[in-house]
């Protein structure tokens, strides 16, 4: 829609202010039943058009250039004294006039044929997967009842092909990396805000063993949703600390010593071809302070709350190659949200992991430093109650208000030894 009239900051202004006021009416809709019209103040388009200071050569200015917009529009002033016709109350236009002498003027085209435009934009991505289809499919119809999408068009591209990246990702990669990547600049996608956006498409229609309230920060749960497409921010690396011995696929040998923790960056979990444990328990630790704090005769890994791939698979062959484990073993916070985790590493792994300094004789003991539960430990609590999980410490937790972190355990206990 192009006009060859220029117009004026204030007569652009005022046409502006009359088509967003007029996108919101019936007759925009084609449900109006009476015939409306659209009255703005003049003080919305000159804002000091009342005061006893204003500037009086731009006021005049102004009122010179509504008289000439007048002229060549449907758009009518109304004055305070009808009679005569000075000083303006403001500007009226009946609705049935709008379209489409108003947009072209204006140069703008009805909300309706922007969002109509858009479409394309999304069905382009159509079929690249089902989490991007829901997604699609959910902004395809907000913007065909005439609703804004999530995001203008531009974003919503940028979004939707970092999102396509991440979910068909099955290595490794680095935020920086997808952002060279896509868009040829390293900062690009964090300056733009184009993770945050694209972490807005995966919470929503994605599905995973976990969910916000599992988590302290929404920071930690967007990094566990990340880490399900294999996506950091830096790298992720395995902790273990035990006797036993790692083989490569190219022959490095790395043998361990309980006492000497190691870390093996995750991205080379899948080059290690032997795995041996020189113990028969694996004990798993929900929390770096813990884990570091601890020395048991247990071969030990770092867990970091909700385990990722990396961490499964390398438990899932660790339990293949080394058939005399006997003892696998999970120490983790003694709250309700400790207990979820220990759910998801077991339904994960398939591996029968038991609660290890996990039960109420702990919360006795150290009472002095436990908290009270909030309604979402409490909902936890009662949920894995009524499937039949850990009933008589999550009964004891739900009686007495008292829930422990694992770090005053593994910080006030020797555990030179496990004794499962």
């Amino acid at each position: 829609m192009k006009t060859d009239r220029k117009l004026n900051s204030w007569q652009k202004k005022l046409l502006d202010t009359i088509l967003d006021d007029y996108e919101r009416t019936g007759t925009y809709r084609g449900e109006a039943k009476i015939r409306q019209k659209i009255h703005i103040p003049a003080v919305e388009i000159y804002p000091d058009y009342e005061r006893d200071d204003a500037d009086l050569t731009e006021l005049s200015k102004f009122e010179t250039s509504m008289r000439s917009l007048e002229l060549f529009s449907p758009v009518k002033i109304v004055y305070k004294d009808r009679k005569l016709k000075k000083e303006f109350e403001g500007f009226v236009v009946s609705a049935g006039d709008v379209e489409p002498v108003l947009y072209e003027l204006a140069g703008r085209k009805p909300r309706r044929e922007i969002h109509a435009d858009q479409i394309g934009v999304y069905e382009r991505y159509l079929g690249r997967s089902s989490l991007l289809d829901d997604f699609i499919k959910e902004q395809t119809a907000l913007l065909r009842t005439d609703k804004n999408a999530w995001f203008a068009p531009d974003t919503a591209e940028a979004v939707m092909k970092t999102v396509d990246f991440i979910v068909h990702n099955t290595n490794d990669v680095l935020y920086r990396e997808i952002s060279i990547a896509l868009f040829g600049a390293t900062k690009y996608i964090e300056n733009h805000h184009i993770l945050t956006k694209a972490l807005r498409v995966l919470k929503k229609f994605g599905t995973y063993d976990f969910a916000e309230t599992d988590f302290d920060s929404k920071e930690e749960y967007e990094d566990a949703v990340l880490a399900e497409y294999f996506v950091y921010e830096n790298p992720s690396y395995v902790n273990f600390n035990g006797n036993g011995k790692l083989v490569f696929g190219n022959g490095t040998r790395i043998d361990l010593t309980a006492g000497t923790p190691i870390a093996v960056r995750s991205d080379r979990l899948s080059d290690i071809a032997v795995i041996e444990v020189d113990s028969d328990t694996v004990l798993t630790i929900e929390n770096l302070t813990s884990y570091n704090r601890m020395q048991t005769n247990a071969f030990q890994l770092y867990l970091a709350g909700y385990h990722n791939h990396a961490r499964q698979e390398f438990l899932v062959r660790m339990r293949e190659q080394n058939p005399g484990i006997r003892n696998w073993l999970h120490f983790g916070d003694l709250d309700p949200d400790g207990f979820c985790i220990l759910e998801n590493l077991r339904r994960k792994t398939g591996i029968d992991f038991k609660a290890w300094q996990m039960d109420q004789s702990f919360l006795r003991k150290y009472r002095v430093y436990t908290k009270s539960l909030n309604q979402n430990d409490r909902t936890k609590a009662e949920n894995l109650i009524r499937e039949g999980m850990y009933t008589e410490t999550l009964s004891y937790m739900l009686q007495q208000d008292v829930k422990l972190e694992q770090e005053i355990i593994s910080w006030k206990e020797e555990a030179d030894r496990i004794s499962p």
